[in-house]
């Protein structure tokens, strides 16, 4: 549609400027021989080889007035002299052929000639006084283009204050006060045309009434004297014969009137129904067929001036040939583009539109893999440019190792991908983990060893949308690590999932204004009594459409479009504000609230914490500010600062998850923590898994010596509790205890009901 759109505006510059004219015209000479019509024989030309006008000879004008009064004698419905005798000649002469000529009335006519000078002046030729005194008189305007050809005449021709019928127009018999121009149309047989010579006029002798001869054919009939000799004022061009008499022109103008032949289709009108019809063959999803279709378009565009010439009618088809010709060389070009894109110059390797643009791919391969390779700009930025294609084959080589007979495809940057024929997920895994042990070992690239990270990221939904599948694909890749994650697998999702997914920001600051983003309260017991000792707050999303969205879906979505800042005030505002609520209802609890370790690289943090403490009121000292995913901490030095500002301000600052991640003790020992959190992962296997006990007991131990509180979560049944107590654990929440509930529920709890052989023990 873009292509068709310039494709038009450009034809509709260029008509405008009138690029395309000379190719109409050749149009028209076309058109002109493709038709062939008969003329009327009504109009004779009878042309003379001798200049009657020139006033050196008064006695050829002596003889026009005898062919003149012969022929009103013989019956000639009009005689038009398309001459002027702009000097006059003897007074004898010039008083003959002008008697002569007002003998005949309306039905002897002079022409006079408007032209244009040498300096470009207009200016009207006519007949002196002399001549020309009380005769009936039309003009001609007859212009020539560039091309020699007179394409359309006026209807009247005006000088100054003047005004005279044009030739074609009176010889057709229309009056008119019409200033406008008519197309003249030169499908006329010239043989059609009578013809004769002035000269043999002149031999006939004998009575006109009473033989057979030029005359007689001329009789009722209108007749154009004019000058056939073919010098370069008196000659014209018309398609298919050059150098003709001037009068000729004007006979074939009366002849197009007379037959009504005057219809024009605008080059304009063409173009706009060209660009319609083109906007609409565009959007044929068949590529082959649209091709088909703009073949059929062209060669209608060369039928029409066929058919149009059979009608009678002129058609300008240059401007949309030419748009047909602009929007195919935009679709060629994007195409070469295209195919260009196709092949990786520097290793002559596929690229991704290749598969992207491989319809067997869509049909038959189930899975689409996706390499990423880490540190992938820092390695080429420190080899030299020419070892760069070198280092994109070595990493394919190994590979191809695995797969000899896969294609692999070059992405932009890091990534690289290839089809695999199997779907189920483990033998996905297995492979791919062999590919990763492949790359243990360095690369060799010129006299460089090059150590190459590399994780997966795969696609098996069944979607045939090969673009869809591949942006899925780099997607999962994009979301690996090498540590944690190095092979991730997209999951499947319906069209409308995706599209949900890609508004989810604008749908978060929606949610949390109209209470759709709420929170709910999980209990902190005593372990050795069931006393409420305090609450986390956790956030919820309850959609209208979609329910309730898990949370970390749509925290990681807040994260990834930078709205995590937001969220998380609003959480911290909604928490202190139920906190004063549980105050005035008589329950002082603390109240923990999780921050993402994302936001304590920079001090807005303390100052959004700040001001949440100033604007509700709430007792800083009952606010713990959990840290979750330590491990994304990347700048101890700077999270130190921020989380000691924290500090200052009065809220407890607890680790989150202690124990999942490698940065867990050494977050511990450089950041300012005064809680633990143990991590659910070991406590609820705490029944089942002997390490996972004994790190349980070794944190508690930890935490005792470090004079910091230690919080065990995902507490899910009684014997975990009892163990927990055993422990010498003081603080827990999970499941068991009570699952994160409402407000209202919150007031109702108040007190755990421990088990009855803990209760014992107490």
């Amino acid at each position: 549609m873009r292509h068709a759109f310039w494709a038009g505006l450009i034809a509709l510059v260029l008509s405008f400027l009138t690029v395309f004219d000379v190719f109409d015209q050749l149009t028209w000479v076309a058109q002109s021989r493709l038709a062939t019509f008969e003329a009327s024989g009504d109009i004779v030309y009878v042309g003379t080889d001798e200049d009657l006008t020139d006033p050196g000879y008064p006695q050829r004008r002596v003889e026009l007035a005898e062919t003149l009064d012969r022929l009103r004698e013989e019956g000639v419905s009009r005689v038009y002299i398309d001459m002027v005798f702009n000097r006059p000649s003897t007074v004898k002469a010039d008083e003959v052929l002008n008697a002569a000529m007002r003998a005949g009335g309306e039905n002897i006519v002079l022409v006079q000639n408007y032209a244009t000078g040498l300096n470009g002046e207009d200016r009207l030729e006519r007949s002196a006084s002399s001549v020309s005194r009380n005769v009936a008189q039309v003009a001609t305007n007859r212009w020539e283009n560039y091309l020699g050809f007179t394409w359309q005449m006026p209807f009247i021709v005006t000088h100054r204050d003047e005004q005279f019928t044009s030739l074609p127009a009176s010889l057709a018999g229309l009056t008119s006060n019409s200033h406008e121009q008519f197309p003249i149309n030169y499908s006329f047989d010239l043989a059609s045309i009578p013809s004769y010579r002035y000269q043999d006029l002149q031999l006939e002798k004998a009575p006109l009434g009473q033989r057979d001869g030029i005359a007689a054919d001329v009789a009722g009939k209108l007749v154009v004297l004019g000058v056939s000799n073919r010098s370069q004022t008196n000659s014209a061009n018309i398609p298919g014969h050059m150098g003709v008499p001037n009068s000729l022109v004007s006979i074939y103008a009366a002849e197009t009137l007379m037959a009504g032949l005057t219809k024009v289709i605008s080059g304009y009108l063409v173009l706009l129904f060209a660009f319609l019809v083109l906007c609409i063959l565009s959007q044929t999803q068949n590529s082959r067929l649209r091709h088909s279709y703009y073949a059929a378009m062209f060669i209608g565009l060369l039928a029409s001036a066929f058919v149009a010439a059979q009608m009678g009618a002129k058609i300008s088809i240059a401007a949309a040939i030419a748009q047909l010709l602009i929007f195919g060389l935009f679709r060629a070009r994007t195409k070469w583009k295209s195919s260009f894109r196709m092949v990786d110059p520097d290793t002559n390797l596929p690229t991704f539109a290749a598969l992207e643009a491989d319809k067997a791919t869509a049909e038959t391969v189930p899975t689409i893999i996706v390499a990423k390779i880490h540190r992938f700009e820092e390695v080429r930025k420190t080899l030299p440019a020419d070892l760069h294609a070198e280092y994109l084959l070595r990493i394919v080589g190994r590979l191809k190792a695995a797969k000899k007979e896969a294609t692999i495809y070059l992405g932009q940057g890091h990534l690289i991908a290839w089809t695999f024929p199997e779907k189920e997920p483990a033998l996905i895994r297995e492979h791919l983990e062999g590919l990763r042990a492949l790359f243990s070992s360095p690369l060799l690239v010129g006299e460089n060893q090059v150590d190459v990270g590399i994780t997966f990221g795969v696609d098996i939904t069944p979607s045939p949308n090969v673009t869809r599948r591949v942006a899925a694909a780099v997607s999962a890749a994009e979301r690996t690590t090498e540590t944690y994650e190095p092979i991730e697998i997209a999951e499947l999702a319906s069209d409308e999932d995706l599209i949900w997914n890609i508004s989810l920001q604008a749908r978060i600051d929606s949610a949390l204004s109209n209470g759709e983003i709420y929170l709910i309260y999980q209990p902190k017991i005593l372990v050795q009594s069931g006393e409420l000792v305090g609450v986390e707050a956790l956030v919820r999303w309850r959609d209208p459409v979609k329910g309730l969205i898990p949370p970390d879906h749509f925290i990681r979505q807040c994260e990834n479009a930078g709205r995590m800042t937001h969220l998380t005030r609003h959480v911290l505002e909604e928490a202190c504000l139920a906190g004063n609520a549980f105050e005035d209802r008589g329950l002082k609890l603390p109240i923990a609230v999780n921050i993402s370790a994302t936001l304590v690289h920079e001090r807005d943090i303390v100052r959004m914490v700040r001001e949440v403490l100033d604007e509700t009121g709430f007792d800083p000292l009952r606010l713990t500010l959990e840290i979750t995913e330590t491990y994304r901490i990347s700048n101890f030095e700077a999270a130190h600062d921020v989380l000691s500002e924290l500090a200052a301000l009065g809220p407890k600052i607890s680790m989150d998850d202690f124990g999942v991640g490698a940065a867990s003790l050494e977050a511990l020992q450089r950041l300012p923590f005064s809680e633990l959190k143990i991590d659910r992962m070991f406590t609820s296997a705490m029944n089942t898994d002997a390490k996972a006990a004994g790190i349980v007991r070794h944190v508690l131990r930890l935490g005792k010596e470090l004079r910091i509180i230690v919080v065990a979560e995902g507490v899910e049944d009684g014997s975990t509790l009892t163990l927990l107590r055993d422990s010498g654990c003081l603080v827990a929440q999970g499941f068991a205890i009570s699952r994160p509930i409402s407000f209202d529920e919150i007031l109702k709890f108040q007190r755990f009901s421990i088990p009855e052989e803990l209760r014992k023990m107490v």
